[in-house]
């Protein structure tokens, strides 16, 4: 699922000789008042009217950190929740905004070193870095970004105990640090060990606490409740959450996604299929916030039903349909979405014994640029066949 936000990463250490704390400085309000409205803007993934407000906050205060950290935040929720992770160019001008953005706070934190908000935005930035990292599979680089959001994160909330948002970066880095797969595990172990439980009790702090990122924590609570295998699932829980959201923004896509991913992991088959024809109805519908790019990921949705309860020629129709999206613009980059969804047609071929179908489609889908850490995987199903021991599969591609 994604399933995203906020971090934390300090960029002027106090001297350990340091007598006191800075002197805190305030954010004004109506910038705190723009910066809350573009931030309920990006959780409900109106990216548009985020950076309306944002850009209305940066002709008020140029120089502070907070707009520039919520456009750049805006481009990253556009990039992963519309465009599925499948636009190198929006990656690249996220990168820049970025860059920037942390540029801006190095300069801001010299001169105002008591404004806890400007260094919440600084491990905020390197926390959306570590997390498209974590999404990509460059877990070194998610390890090192991660580690520059604590420190900024941590410093926020040695000047304003209050600052209660500040917990969702915490309860993030303590999370994937503590279940960062291989060597990122040992790296963790040798400079500074991460502790998943009581990242979710950072993240539980936040939703109940957070004046800007509640519904982040909540979110990112709903992503490890619904990862599949993991020892901190709890999909009923989930759900919970998952309609509590939906409760508030009934017509919003993203959280309507997040209800039926919650449902499927709860095993609840034919209840999130029935959400999942409906958002496919509203794809094609076009109706207001949703896209056509949303189609690759809802077939594949449905798809997984099918294969979860072994109905594995249906399983096959609606892999098939999404994979068939690849060809329906050439000249546009691959969706994620759809390649896996070629993979996965692959596993049904496998479950019908018909390897050499099987293998073809995991070779076609190996062609595309890796950009979403699809190999390992790929890897081993071109090693051995894929069987029903493993299944249910999850929804959200690895």
């Amino acid at each position: 699922m994604k399933k995203t936000l906020l971090s934390g990463t300090l960029v002027c250490l106090l001297s350990a000789s340091a007598a006191a704390l800075p002197k805190y400085e305030p954010l004004p309000e109506d910038l705190r008042l723009l910066s809350k409205k573009g931030m309920d803007a990006i959780y409900a993934v109106d990216i548009e009217e985020a950076k309306k407000d944002f850009n209305l906050a940066l002709q008020k205060y140029p120089d502070h950190p907070f707009p520039h950290f919520g456009l750049a935040m805006a481009e990253w929720a556009n990039l992963e929740y519309l465009e599925e992770e499948s636009d190198p160019g929006l990656a690249r001008k996220y990168s820049v905004l970025t860059d920037k953005a942390i540029a801006v706070g190095r300069k801001w934190i010299a001169a105002h070193p008591g404004d806890a908000n400007a260094y919440l935005c600084l491990g905020g930035i390197y926390g959306l870095r570590a997390r498209l990292d974590v999404l990509q599979h460059h877990w070194i680089k998610a390890y090192f970004a991660g580690r520059k959001a604590l420190s900024n994160t941590r410093m926020s909330l040695k000047i304003d105990p209050g600052l209660y948002d500040a917990y969702l970066g915490l309860g993030l880095y303590e999370y994937y640090a503590g279940t960062l797969p291989g060597v990122v595990k040992l790296l963790a172990s040798i400079m500074m060990r991460g502790d998943a439980a009581k990242g979710i009790e950072y993240l539980k702090l936040c939703r109940d606490k957070g004046y800007f990122n509640a519904r982040a924590a909540a979110l990112l609570l709903i992503e490890i409740y619904t990862r599949h295998g993991s020892p901190y699932a709890n999909p009923e829980l989930a759900v919970k959450l998952s309609k509590e959201l939906l409760a508030t923004a009934p017509e919003q896509p993203q959280l309507q996604f997040v209800e039926i991913v919650s449902l499927y992991e709860d095993k609840k088959y034919e209840e999130s299929r029935k959400e999942m024809l409906n958002y496919l109805a509203a794809v094609y519908a076009l109706k207001p916030g949703f896209r056509k790019s949303f189609l690759p990921r809802v077939l594949t949705a449905i798809g997984d039903t099918y294969l979860a309860e072994k109905d594995y020629d249906k399983a096959a129709k609606y892999f098939s349909k999404a994979a068939a999206t690849l060809k329906e613009d050439p000249d546009r980059h691959p969706a994620r979405w759809a390649v896996w969804a070629m993979v996965e047609l692959g596993n049904v071929y496998d479950l019908k014994r018909m390897r050499p179908e099987a293998l073809e489609l995991y070779r076609q889908a190996r062609s595309y640029r890796d950009e979403w850490g699809f190999s390992e995987s790929i890897g081993r199903y071109l090693k051995k066949p894929f069987t029903e021991d493993e299944l249910p599969l999850p929804i959200p591609p690895p």
